[in-house]
């Protein structure tokens, strides 16, 4: 289950960065400052959002398969907002 749980991280993770440079592609350069801000400040939350909720497990050995799974859900959430922000400049 905690290789599962990494396996979807890792998708999710490949998915944003993916979308990420797509929409960097389309920015100026004072916009691409801005988004790379935000997102240094967007994984520092999703970081510790992600292992608080799973240190209610700390200690035992569901623990890392609810981080992968929260950072997975976390990233795949931000990788459909970029996506929004694509199709918003396409428009």
């Amino acid at each position: 289950m905690n290789d599962c749980a990494g396996r979807e991280y890792k998708k999710a993770d490949a998915e944003l960065n993916q979308v990420y440079q797509k929409l960097v592609g389309m920015l100026e350069a004072d916009e691409k400052t801005q988004l790379k801000a935000v997102e240094m400040t967007w994984i520092k939350y999703r970081d510790a959002n992600c292992d608080f909720v799973a240190d209610q497990y700390r200690g035992g050995s569901i623990r890392p398969m609810i981080l992968g799974f929260c950072l997975a859900d976390m990233t795949h959430n931000r990788a459909n907002e970029l996506k929004d922000q694509i199709k918003d400049r396409n428009q």
